[in-house]
């Protein structure tokens, strides 16, 4: 070997041990980023392979984390890198699919690699395309169950689909949870699909502004913007997490108009309405709050049951009426906890061969019963019949007879007879130093108003939810 080939060699190796430590260093600022299950999870088994071309290479240890980061991860591994590979373009993340090989000889190792699989194979979540959220398979329109807290949203959820409407655009749902917006996204993902004319991003409200930062940061604002122009649908879930992010709001706003004027059906889901999310442009407000605003409240009795035996039936099993009905009544605060629930029972029935009585799926279910447990206090009900009612807090403890604030404060009175242990008297020095004749007064109005008026009867119910979930 020649003194210049020597030469070369030793200098390739010092620099690829440089890139390594490079890599390395991108990897501890990384661990600051994320949560320790993430980061021990998914980007802690990440391994330098080669930089080459401004394109660096990362082995994986599954097919699995490196789907995974590139769907969910790609931007903040993509601007920690750019730190530190000042040229880079692009990152490659391969699986290392014989982890018990040294991969000491880069070459050879990307060698048997390129030979096992292209490259090509491995491309990368570009800009533009890859945007949207994987769709979940079971989150379909067939499977979505329908009740009385969540019909007008599936309903106008399905007409956003059939046919665009100025009064469904933008369509804002929100609700709590595990209540069923994900879900409906789906739905309406799935379906436009069907039609290979239309076209749809669909991504959440965090990825959003990841994809915003970044093209700030290598100056493709255009292309960030031109690629939500050219879908039909723009969808976006959990719109709460730009609360406070002002650059974020404002290249949203901007969006939201442009789409809206090009005709383009927006659909956003949060867990409040638009007025109520906190640190939101009051201009952002008005303009999602004008199409149309539903909420998806908490389930009912008979919608959990209808539940219950929709997931029974998907999963082919059978369960004792007395045990739905004990989990319809107990697991209340969401549906995802309810099929949770469901899911452990049944696992532990099949894995054990045995027919489950109510007194094991007790004993299988007491921390989803643990959690289940609610105290309601007067506060709580105070509170929420204000916000319910749109009227102040102190309202409810004002001397006002006017009827806009003496028919809430009886309905606050009421409920807090039926969903309280304090007497009337306890009641109405919560109200203000009300007289406990006139707290009795207020449940006996309401009880005998909640039989004949459709409206009051509506709105106990609806609070009698919120609060017990």
């Amino acid at each position: 070997m020649s003194f210049d080939q020597a030469e070369k060699l030793l200098s390739k190796d010092n620099l690829s041990h440089e890139y390594k430590f490079k890599w390395d260093s991108v990897k501890s600022e990384l661990k600051n980023e994320f949560k320790s299950i993430i980061w021990n999870s998914w980007v802690g088994p990440l391994s330098f392979l080669n930089y080459c071309d401004s394109e660096l290479t990362i082995l994986t240890t599954s097919e699995l984390i490196k789907n995974r980061i590139e769907r969910q991860y790609y931007d903040q591994i993509f601007l920690q890198s750019k730190k530190y590979f000042a040229d880079l373009n692009k990152i490659k993340f391969l699986v290392n699919e014989n982890n018990e090989k040294n991969f000491s000889d880069k070459n050879n190792s990307q060698n048997h690699l390129v030979k096992k699989k292209k490259y090509d194979d491995y491309d990368v979540i570009s800009f533009v395309s890859g945007v949207s959220k994987s769709l979940n398979k079971s989150y379909t329109f067939e499977n979505f169950v329908v009740g009385e807290s969540n019909d007008l949203a599936f309903y106008s959820a399905k007409k956003v689909v059939q046919k665009f409407s100025s009064n469904y655009n933008p369509l804002f749902l929100y609700g709590g949870v595990g209540l069923g917006k994900t879900h409906l996204l789906n739905s309406i993902a799935w379906e436009i699909q069907k039609d290979s004319k239309r076209k749809f991003i669909y991504m959440s409200a965090e990825r959003f502004m990841y994809q915003f930062i970044k093209s700030i940061k290598f100056k493709e604002t255009i292309t960030f913007k031109e690629q939500f122009r050219s879908a039909d649908v723009f969808m976006i879930d959990d719109l709460q997490f730009i609360g406070g992010k002002e650059s974020t709001q404002q290249e949203f706003f901007h969006l939201f108009n442009d789409l809206i004027d090009m005709k383009k059906q927006i659909i956003i889901t949060a867990d409040k309405s638009p007025n109520d999310i906190l640190d939101i442009d009051l201009k952002l407000k008005s303009r999602l709050s004008g199409g149309l605003v539903v909420d998806i409240l908490p389930t009912d009795n008979l919608l959990r049951t209808k539940i219950i035996k929709k997931k029974l039936m998907e999963k082919n099993s059978f369960l004792e009426s007395e045990i739905i009905k004990f989990l319809a009544d107990k697991i209340t605060n969401n549906v995802r906890e309810l099929e949770g629930a469901i899911n452990k029972i049944i696992a532990y029935s099949d894995l054990m061969k045995i027919n489950l009585d109510l007194n094991k799926v007790q004993e299988l279910l007491v921390d989803f019963l643990r959690t289940n447990i609610k105290v309601t206090s007067i506060q709580d009900i105070q509170f929420h019949v204000s916000k319910y009612f749109n009227i102040n807090f102190s309202d409810l403890c004002s001397k006002s007879r006017s009827r806009f604030i003496s028919r809430p404060r009886q309905i606050a009175m009421y409920l807090s007879k039926e969903l309280t242990e304090f007497s009337y008297p306890d009641i109405g020095k919560l109200f203000g130093g009300k007289d406990h004749t006139t707290v009795i007064h207020a449940v006996n109005k309401i009880k005998n108003l909640y039989l004949i008026d459709k409206k009051i009867k509506k709105d106990i119910e609806n609070l009698t939810l919120t609060l017990k979930s």
